[in-house]
């Protein structure tokens, strides 16, 4: 019972338009809201037949619908037109359930009129205007050359903080002048002929007067009831300077790869004619001693004098040019090499002498070099990567001074123990300094303060990366005018906290004769290296692999073995693996030449067996000090590795 009236109250409340029909048409029951919704009395409803209210155009289908709900369980949905007690028409959408022995239930709602043409415009616009206002574009719309509608996207790029700093104002004062043409003949396109200005890309001016690089298409519409041209633009800024770091990316690996293979080219010549040179320094010395010890008196006569002096000095010019493109080949591998990291214990001195030599022409014009090294710990780190750092601050250092004034400036490199036991860098430099809000930024990709053109804004956000991997960390300071210090700070490599010395003595020549065999594939080098040790050993030279396999399998006993370790036909590799297997102890007696040029598999090599490596160009006294040692090995006894 008391269910029943809860459910009579909420009928007779509900502000859902409810009415009960039966099946031969009469109204049984309806609450207020059906009341009102047809604007009849409920006390002139109840009992009446719906028929006398319904539009005669919609009567049969009506009659139709509810026939078919009559006596059985099922649902219904229709529409139709109700007389008010003015005489006018309602549309009434009317959702009806029935059950076997029950009447019709029926739910009514006002029909929403469809909308006129006026009102679809006007939504249209409102659409419109809601999307190019949230929209991620910057979009402007022009009329007669002036700015009418400016989106938030937009005024957020070129620096403004409200649309009507633009409003009214010509269009093209946010074109750059070198565009002035192009946007003119866009226009015309676009507002004149009425046709689409394709997707192009512009340079916009902020407000500031800086300039940034924009995607932009125009299309002619109607905005507020009149023709207007609308134009859409996405900065690109972002992504050319990601293109633009690929591109770089890709030089560099092209640079690496140049870099190993013309300096293994340079290397091969510059090998014998640094060598002869060495050769032709020490007959000259040989010359004059004999000479004094042949003339009369102990003194050559002075035309002779003169001419071995200018001789002299000659060779020992030709010696310094020969030893500066040695260190520029030697840097250039160094700096540009694109192999896997390869972590070892460095000495930071080192790496930082390579970019020096690298970064010197671009620092010789703009200030004087100061060196502070004190002795330091060594690092674990990849020199080549820890290279690449240095010569990036270098670099950056050197931009920031003016050309001109060399005395006026200074860039300075204290290498110094840090706080924590490890390893401080500092590159310091005289020039423009820094304000804190560039500070701020100045480890973030794609910031740069730079030209367009002149840079990527990934150099020092690179630098941070791979020193802040290395377990380091890369701070700045800086103050606007007096110039900008950046510290590179790095602990020290594992068991290896004690400061290392800057260089040691090179080791006395041995004083040891041997048979010497000299494998190299260039003449030239094999035939310099036997005038660097032929005059205290016995040196034979052979010129493949094959020829030294037969040489060394001759029975003849060879003390040392200088050998190229790639070679066409069998290589230095080869040929060590066959001796190897049958003389183990002459096997250790290898002294491997190298280019610096090495495929995967004499890299692997290199770093499996023990053997002593020379690059090319040879150091005269690594080859005497290294010949002397492995001379030195007793015959059956295990070698050390250098």
């Amino acid at each position: 019972m008391l269910n029943e009236q809860w459910a009579h109250r909420f009928f007779a409340l509900s502000t859902e338009p409810f009415v009960v029909l039966a099946v031969d048409g009469r109204i049984l029951e309806a609450n207020t809201a059906w009341s009102s919704l047809v604007d009849w009395p409920l006390d002139l409803l109840r009992q009446q037949n719906y028929q006398g209210f319904i539009h005669p155009e919609d009567l049969d289908a009506m009659e139709a619908r509810l026939r078919g709900l009559a006596g059985k369980d099922g649902r219904a949905d229709f529409s139709c037109r109700w007389r008010g007690q003015d005489g006018t028409w309602r549309s009434l959408s009317w959702s009806v359930a029935s059950g076997k022995d029950d009447p019709l239930y029926c739910t009514v709602r006002p029909l929403e009129p469809a909308p006129s043409v006026e009102q679809a415009l006007l939504r249209s616009e409102q659409n419109f205007r809601r999307l190019i206002d949230t929209a991620p574009e910057g979009i402007f719309v022009h009329r007669n050359n002036r700015f009418i509608y400016v989106n938030p996207t937009l005024l957020k790029a070129l620096g403004y903080e409200h649309a009507s700093e633009l409003l009214g104002q010509p269009i093209i004062g946010i074109v750059h002048p070198d565009d002035y043409d192009i946007v003119n003949q866009r226009i015309h396109t676009a507002a004149v002929k009425g046709e689409l200005a394709p997707l192009r890309e512009i340079r916009y001016l902020r407000r500031d007067g800086t300039s940034y690089d924009a995607e932009s298409v125009g299309l002619p519409v109607e905005f507020d009831g009149e023709r207007a041209v609308v134009v859409m633009s996405r900065d690109v800024t972002e992504r050319k300077r990601a293109q633009s770091q690929l591109l770089q990316n890709d030089r560099m690996v092209l640079a690496g790869t140049l870099a190993a293979g013309v300096g293994h080219e340079i290397n091969n010549p510059l090998t014998y004619v640094m060598a002869n040179l060495d050769s032709a320094m020490e007959s000259m010395t040989w010359l004059r001693e004999e000479l004094t010890h042949s003339v009369p008196g102990g003194t050559a006569t002075g035309t002779w004098s003169a001419m071995l002096g200018e001789t002299e000095a000659l060779l020992k010019e030709a010696q310094e040019g020969a030893t500066r493109v040695r260190n520029i080949v030697r840097d250039l591998k160094f700096i540009s090499r694109q192999d896997e990291e390869r972590r070892e214990p460095v000495d930071v001195r080192e790496p930082l002498d390579f970019s020096l030599n690298m970064a010197s022409s671009a620092l010789r014009a703009r200030a004087r070099l100061i060196k502070k090294y004190e002795p330091v710990p060594r690092v674990f780190a990849d020199a080549s990567r820890l290279g690449q750092v240095f010569l990036n601050l270098l670099v950056n250092a050197a931009q920031a001074i003016p050309e001109g004034n060399v005395d006026d400036h200074h860039i300075t490199l204290w290498v110094r123990p840090s706080s924590s036991g490890g390893v401080a860098v500092d590159v310091s430099d005289s020039g423009m300094g820094m304000t804190p809000s560039v500070m701020a930024r100045i480890f973030d990709p794609f910031f740069t303060t730079k030209p367009v053109g002149t840079g990527t804004g990934l150099g020092l956000s690179i630098c941070h990366s791979l020193v802040r991997n290395l377990g380091g960390d890369i701070t700045v300071r800086s103050e606007l005018g007096k110039g900008t210090t950046f510290t590179v700070t790095l602990p020290a490599a594992p068991g290896d906290a004690a400061a290392i010395p800057r260089a040691t003595a090179p080791a006395p020549r041995t004083e040891q004769h041997g048979q010497v065999l000299v494998i190299d594939d260039e003449p030239p080098i094999g035939r310099s290296l036997a005038r660097i040790i032929g005059r205290q050993h016995q040196v034979k030279v052979v010129n493949s692999g094959e020829e030294a396999l037969a040489v060394l399998n001759s029975g003849t006993r060879y003390d040392a073995v200088f050998c190229d370790l790639m070679m066409p036909g069998l290589t230095g590799m080869d040929i060590y693996e066959r001796i190897r297997e049958s003389a183990p102890d002459l096997s250790r007696r290898f002294i491997f030449i190298t280019g610096g040029s090495y495929t995967a598999r004499a890299r692997q090599f290199l770093e499996r067996v023990p053997n002593r490596q020379v690059e090319k160009p040879f150091d005269v006294e690594l080859i005497h000090r290294f010949l002397g040692e492995v001379l030195g090995t007793p015959s059956g006894s295990p070698d050390s590795s250098q």
